[in-house]
């Protein structure tokens, strides 16, 4: 799904900038018609949502601790199963 040189550059700027463990701001924007797959995946009670002005997208944002680079991409790679998901 990602490219393994652009996993290992991400996973080292995490480890640079965070202290494991950590909260890690996810965030989120899908097709409404994909908003219950992400609560679904995530299934996380501290996650919130938003409509988009015009309705036909929902923002999702979730402040989630995490132990390891290793655990976000994790959590990035099983969002990028939904489909016209994109990452912030």
């Amino acid at each position: 799904m990602f490219d393994p040189d652009s996993v290992e550059s991400f996973k080292s700027s995490l480890d640079a900038y965070y202290t494991w463990p950590a909260s890690f701001p996810f965030k989120f924007i899908v097709p409404i018609e994909q908003a219950n797959q992400v609560i679904e995946l995530l299934d996380d009670p501290n996650l919130t949502s938003r409509p988009s002005t015009n309705g036909r997208y929902r923002a999702f944002s979730l402040d989630k601790m995490v132990h390891s680079s290793d655990e976000v991409v994790a959590i990035y790679e099983k969002m990028m199963l939904i489909p016209g998901i994109i990452s912030i």
